[in-house]
């Protein structure tokens, strides 16, 4: 069976750059990432004119300018069938119906977008991720044992000895700084301290059955 076709169309005066890695990793977990582009007036996309891998797709800085062309490229990726799934990066209302219309055509339609973004192009994707803030941003994109190590920290401040439970793994400020079995390359119904017990000298357990904890291991 051939690998599903995915685009990935960015509105550039909506997104900041500084997430582009994060939107190509989000995208290319549905397949092939064969179309990447980004839309804009030159003046207002800052950074995206020299996003490696990114095709712009340069507009008029007027007014919606770029919400057009991007709906325009998204329905002739679907009209002419290039494209298994659409990936629309954006937080803005006005690409409700664009998605709305996709999904009658029958292109499936995933969403990724700030936390302004309003329910109504939330509601229109078959699915939402919520691009992460800067902080957890940046963790997404380091390496999956930095990330780990940067949530037990952050999470440990609110116990006096640092332990984090492991089902704060799997709630969504885990998910937001991209912490999760799959990431870990284990399966679902493995348990969280066998990949722990793999380094042992970053972390010390406690293994309580549902009650399991974790924490970075304390300096000496």
């Amino acid at each position: 069976m051939a690998e599903r076709r995915v685009a990935l169309l960015v509105d550039g005066e909506n997104l900041s750059v500084d997430a582009a890695g994060f939107l190509i990793t989000t995208a290319g977990k549905a397949g092939l990432l064969c179309v990447k582009r980004v839309f804009g007036a030159v003046t207002r996309l800052g950074g995206w004119t020299a996003a490696p891998g990114f095709r712009v797709v340069h507009v008029p800085p007027k007014k919606d300018a770029a919400d057009l062309a991007l709906s325009l490229d998204a329905l002739e990726l679907a009209l002419t069938h290039q494209i298994d799934e659409i990936v629309i990066a954006t937080s803005d209302r006005d690409m409700a119906l664009v998605a709305l219309r996709l999904a009658e055509l029958g292109v499936p339609v995933t969403g990724i977008g700030e936390a302004k973004a309003p329910p109504e192009f939330r509601k229109a994707c078959q699915k939402f991720v919520l691009v992460p803030v800067k902080a957890e941003l940046d963790a997404v994109l380091a390496p999956f044992g930095q990330r780990v190590q940067a949530f037990l920290a952050e999470e440990g401040k609110a116990t006096a000895e640092g332990w984090v439970t492991f089902s704060a793994l799997g709630q969504q400020r885990a998910k937001a700084m991209g912490i999760s079995k799959a990431e870990a390359g284990i399966g679902k119904s493995a348990a969280w301290s066998d990949w722990f017990k793999k380094s042992p000298q970053f972390y010390q357990l406690e293994e309580r059955g549902t009650q399991s904890r974790v924490r970075l291991k304390p300096s000496k």
